[in-house]
């Protein structure tokens, strides 16, 4: 048989010896297959159970449902494979893949996930409306020499960072711990129902119950302060000892120094309708400053307490117990105007008691019959008959009060009226069962 001659032919089968030693098989007068002296050439698909070749090109798509051993596969159409696909040498091998890796959906058939290199770096990217998973029960996140951890997720257990190859940050069944010091511009703590919330210029809280600042050493000598400029025992203004007490380092208390027009107390000792029984605390004193102001000629009030609704700190009274009070009256009077030229002529001062009772069940209020006491009264030099004076009044928590007055008849009275400012001391006993 000589080259180009057919050595077989039938209707839909042809076999052929080609030039150069090739040999061609037909299908219908079409070639499907032919050899060359680096393998074979087939047109259309190739249905096997099993191949294994050295290297497969296919230029249209290629269906393969069996098995593929191959060296090399080059496939400038689909590759379309309906078994498993197993890569690579689990030794020694490597899978190259140019350009990107992508994923699709079966059911919706896009690319749900593609991974790609370009310019060193690695993107793996979804759709928009999708989620990604990664399921095992330790992931390790390392350098690219494997020496230097970054990050490591426990199952079950904690979430670690790490700088360096130093863990710096890590969950906690309780929160989360940081090791070293923490920046930021804001925190902000949460329990579900009380918030704090630390930035560069205040820290603020806003709990149901009590804040506390705790240093739960059991050294003698731990204290908790504050401190400025610094975080020193040198830096420290005040402290609070393992003994109870309260240390003041330098300087002074300063109360209300910082308001306009200071309000309220600057001195709180004892406790009030906490328990009412024998052996029971149930007393409670408390220092208010009274306003300075400008007074004429005409009766002045000059304070108000309403015992049934409390003046911090004095809480209001409790209407199933009866108490007694003091109150102390402590005012520094002055003319107004502008000439001072005689000081000593135009100044007073006023020290004043009354002692009330207060039935709670009514909201009854009463003074002593005797009245007030004056202990000081240094007021000649400026007006006649200038003193003290209480008045009270019943009836509902509301409109049950005592109230400090600054009583003169004008007699005298300066011309550009006087000006006055004091304290008033009220200590509250409260009646024991």
């Amino acid at each position: 048989m000589t080259d180009n001659v057919s050595a077989i032919s039938q209707s839909n089968f042809t076999a052929s010896a080609g030039g150069g030693g090739n040999v061609i098989l037909k299908y219908n007068e079409a070639t499907k297959l032919a050899t060359s002296n680096t393998g074979i050439t087939v047109t259309g698909e190739v249905d096997a159970t099993s191949i294994d070749v050295t290297s497969i090109t296919a230029s249209a798509n290629a269906v393969i449902a069996g098995d593929i051993s191959a060296v090399e596969i080059t496939a400038t159409g689909d590759l379309d494979v309906q078994g498993n696909t197993r890569l690579g040498n689990a030794h020694t091998g490597r899978i190259s893949i140019t350009d990107s890796l992508a994923m699709d959906d079966p059911s919706a058939g896009t690319a749900n996930v593609s991974m790609s290199v370009k310019d060193d770096e690695f993107k793996l990217i979804t759709n928009a409306d999708a989620a990604s998973t990664i399921g095992t029960p330790q992931l390790t996140i390392k350098g690219n020499d494997e020496a230097e951890t970054l990050a490591i997720f426990n199952q079950d257990n904690d979430v670690q960072l790490f700088y360096n190859n130093t863990r710096r940050f890590a969950t906690t069944n309780e929160g989360a711990y940081i090791s070293g010091s923490s920046v930021s511009t804001g925190l902000e703590v949460h329990d579900g129902t009380n918030t704090a919330i630390r930035s560069a210029t205040q820290t603020r809280f806003n709990f149901a119950g009590n804040t506390y600042v705790s240093n739960e050493s059991t050294n003698g000598a731990a204290r908790v302060a504050f401190a400025l400029s610094g975080t020193g025992a040198a830096n420290a203004k005040v402290a609070v000892s393992q003994s109870n007490d309260l240390h003041v380092y330098s300087g002074s208390i300063n109360v209300q120094s910082g308001l306009t027009q200071p309000t309220g107390s600057y001195l709180s000792a004892g406790n009030l309708n906490s328990v009412s029984v024998a052996g029971s605390n149930g007393i409670q004193k408390a220092n208010f400053i009274i306003k300075n102001k400008a007074l004429d000629e005409t009766e002045e009030q000059i304070f108000t307490w309403f015992p049934w609704q409390g003046l911090y700190p004095i809480p209001a009274l409790s209407t199933s117990t009866n108490c007694s009070a003091q109150l102390k009256v402590e005012l520094t009077l002055m003319e107004r105007g502008t000439n001072l030229n005689t000081p000593a002529t135009k100044i007073g001062q006023i020290v004043a008691y009354s002692v009330f009772g207060l039935e709670g069940s009514g909201y009854n209020v009463g003074e002593n019959p005797s009245g007030s006491v004056s202990l000081v009264n240094q007021t000649t030099q400026i007006g006649d008959n200038i003193d003290v004076d209480f008045s009270v009044n019943s009836g509902g928590a509301a409109s049950s009060y005592i109230r400090v007055l600054l009583d003169n008849d004008g007699t005298g009275f300066p011309t550009g009226g006087l000006q006055v400012g004091g304290t008033v001391e009220i200590t509250v006993i409260q009646a024991l069962a």
